[in-house]
């Protein structure tokens, strides 16, 4: 309990309920389900067993489908691609990791002995708020972040007793600003290495772009000899395109620096019309 006390964590557990339903709007009929999805894995002790797992589970889904309609009945003139670019860019996991940080809903977590947990969090919370540049690029997204969003959106849709349009209701407004078509497009780059994550085996499968591949992460790598990766788009000086010097294997250098912003724009509208030619 210590170290949850020195995280912030709210130990009136009435309190933290009436904050919950004050950012979403909502009154829940069975408290005791708000509890269960404002409780980690490692508090499952004695008899309190239930942890938010089972409503991250219908959370995810519930949400995917209350974006998709949301999108489908809201705009009429957008294709399957750009349908399903705008639902996964509001159901990603970055996403709804910002969304709990914007409305400072780890505090509300109950935990148990999650140090290394907890850092990760205040890592996160202070690279989203710029209060610590970091030199070695962002730090990695908490899951359990996101997982306290999809877990508080899955109590909603159960309390409801299923009640997608509710559920939709809440969802508008927890996940508050919106990632509407106009937004999506004006940063497709940083768009695309988001959507990436979540459709890798898609892009991999419809990519065609020669010595191109996805890795895990979902970051695009150019390049044969040696990959390379995406996420600094460089200068385009002599030193990074390379001069047709080879390397120790001798074989050319194959960096081809300047293709990575035409393969990103490639990859971005493969993405939004998902492909639909033959």
């Amino acid at each position: 309990m210590q170290q949850q006390q020195q995280t912030g964590f709210v130990t009136n557990r009435e309190e933290a309920a009436k904050r919950v339903e004050r950012l979403l709007g909502y009154t829940f009929k069975k408290r005791a389900l708000l509890e269960e999805a404002l409780t980690h894995s490692t508090n499952s002790r004695g008899r309190e067993k239930a942890t938010y797992q089972r409503l991250e589970f219908i959370g995810d889904a519930a949400l995917g489908l209350a974006f998709a309609s949301f999108f489908y009945w809201n705009c009429p003139n957008l294709d399957e691609g750009q349908l399903t670019a705008l639902r996964s860019a509001n159901t990603a996991e970055e996403k709804f990791a910002r969304v709990a940080v914007r409305h400072d809903l780890y505090p509300l977590l109950r935990r148990h002995n999650c140090a290394h947990l907890d850092r990760m969090v205040d890592d996160f919370k202070k690279s989203v708020s710029g209060t610590v540049p970091s030199s070695s690029g962002d730090p990695k997204v908490p899951k359990v972040l996101a997982d306290i969003v999809e877990a508080i959106a899955g109590a909603v849709y159960v309390d409801s007793k299923f009640d997608l349009k509710k559920l939709q209701e809440v969802a508008l407004v927890l996940c508050d600003p919106i990632i509407t078509k106009e937004r999506l497009y004006q940063d497709p780059v940083s768009m695309l290495n988001e959507l990436g994550k979540k459709h890798r085996e898609e892009l991999v499968r419809v990519l065609k772009v020669p010595n191109v591949t996805i890795d895990a992460s979902g970051n695009v790598l150019v390049g044969e000899t040696e990959q390379v990766s995406t996420a600094g788009l460089g200068n385009g000086s002599e030193d990074e395109v390379g001069n047709g010097s080879e390397d120790e294997a001798g074989e050319p250098r194959r960096r081809w620096v300047w293709l990575r912003i035409p393969i990103l724009l490639i990859l971005f509208l493969i993405l939004c019309n998902a492909v639909n030619e033959n």
